[in-house]
């Protein structure tokens, strides 16, 4: 018996993957993956075909994007016949045969209308019908509006209460994000917006709408800055500055590795926003490069996303014993107990971070999240020399002691560690940070 993935579309359309019954299988863009899929939407290891059971079991292996099943974000989902896989660009059909020259050969067979590509009137993305099934594609006179921007625009204008949505921008840890114009002050802004649906939970929106009221108080060159926030019949949206650059994880996905110079300004601008948010009484519990900004042309760099925040001292809703935060790059205390974590988390997370841009690679590299969380608590990533002995040895210290286990041993404040950085970025003549404001 085996488990077959059948490409829908892309290079590989009409190929297929069969996981055998009784083995596993990744799929990602990396050659670390059991079967590499040539699509940089993808993350390394994106997801998982467990076929040890009864059933073949599509587990997701905290991918950047997310796996669908039929429409559906799902981390793990017992597979039938006919559903429909989503990844990264990529799309696949489900199918259990006996051998695999059962499978049918048909060159000549073409794409049903749900499968045929339709371009998203909005945003120009190109969605299958099949893939949101469910009813999630409005349609007016052969033009479609793809799920995301049918949340807040449909056929007959483009007004969002007081916002005239320009494009889709992406999505963040809790929302999706749009470009906007704020028509009574005449200004580009971004939407961020979360849609109310029976599969968002109500922690999800309590979180949501925390992001702004905490981030609304926060007022730095170096974070992104709250303006406003509402509810609206489908959610929330929560107005934001549009701040025009990448994220970090994107850059390093495309790019490999910054330069040694752009890490240091990098983590010297961070450094000064966990400093002035801890002195705000404000844990982030999320800094990783996804949720840093960084513009180039200008070298300036700014945190965002803090839908994860809590101001110390306060549960903001985690439970006793629970761990919140990206694992790669989450300080041992946060897994053990994210309620009671101080600013100290921070500052373990830029020193994951910052291995990550020196080395272009995760400082914790598992298969699930098991051997995620035994990482964290055990073991110390491999030193960046190894990876790139360009680092000069005193930067790759400041790094570990980021990152060391014991919150007691790490920098205590943000300042304290931009304090021993920038002794560093002068002895090596590395230009001072644009924007660059006092504590």
């Amino acid at each position: 018996m085996y488990c077959v993935l059948v490409f829908v579309r892309g290079p590989e359309s009409g190929e297929t993957i069969a996981v055998p019954k009784g083995s596993r299988l990744t799929i990602g863009r990396s050659s670390k993956s059991g079967r590499k899929v040539r699509d940089t939407h993808l993350s390394r290891v994106h997801f998982e075909i467990d076929f040890t059971g009864p059933r073949a079991l599509m587990r997701d292996l905290h991918s950047r994007n997310g796996t669908f099943v039929n429409g559906k974000k799902t981390r793990e989902q017992a597979l039938q016949d006919y559903d429909r896989v989503l990844a990264g660009e990529q799309s696949w059909d489900v199918t259990y045969v006996h051998n695999l020259t059962d499978l049918e050969d048909d060159a000549e067979e073409t794409m049903s209308f749900l499968d045929q590509l339709k371009p998203c009137v909005a945003c120009g993305r190109e969605i299958t019908l099949a893939t949101f099934a469910d009813g999630d594609v409005p349609e007016h006179k052969g033009d479609y509006l793809c799920p995301d921007c049918s949340i807040v625009m449909s056929f007959e204008t483009k007004d969002f209460h007081g916002f005239e949505v320009l494009k889709r921008l992406g999505a963040g840890s809790a929302g999706l994000v749009f470009l906007a114009r704020q028509v009574v002050l005449d200004r580009v802004v971004a939407l961020k917006v979360l849609r109310r649906k029976q599969k968002i939970s109500k922690r999800t929106e309590e979180r949501f709408i925390r992001e702004a009221a905490t981030i609304s108080k926060l007022d730095h060159p170096h974070v992104v800055k709250v303006f406003d926030a509402s509810p609206f019949p489908k959610g929330y949206f929560i107005v934001m500055e549009y701040f025009e650059a990448v994220d970090l994880q994107s850059l390093v996905e495309e790019r490999g590795a910054p330069s040694v110079p752009v890490a240091v300004s990098i983590g010297l601008q961070m450094c000064k926003a966990l400093d002035y948010a801890g002195r705000e009484g404000i844990v982030h519990r999320d800094v990783k490069p996804a949720n840093i900004l960084y513009r180039a042309d200008t070298g300036i760099a700014k945190l965002t996303d803090f839908g994860l925040a809590k101001r110390m001292g306060i549960s903001a809703g985690t439970r006793d014993g629970e761990g919140v935060g990206t694992p790669c790059y989450m300080p041992p205390e946060q897994v053990n107990n994210a309620r009671n974590v101080d600013n100290r988390a921070d500052i373990y997370s830029l020193g994951a971070s910052l291995y990550h841009l020196l080395t272009g690679r995760y400082p914790i590299i598992a298969n699930n999240l098991q051997e995620f969380v035994q990482g964290i608590l055990e073991k110390d990533p491999p030193p960046i020399e190894r990876f790139n002995p360009r680092v000069p040895t005193s930067i790759c210290e400041i790094v570990r002691k980021a990152m060391h286990k014991k919150p007691e041993r790490r920098y205590q404040t943000g300042e304290e560690m931009f304090k021993a950085l920038d002794v560093e970025r002068q002895r090596y003549g590395i230009p001072a940070p644009p924007l660059l404001c006092p504590t």
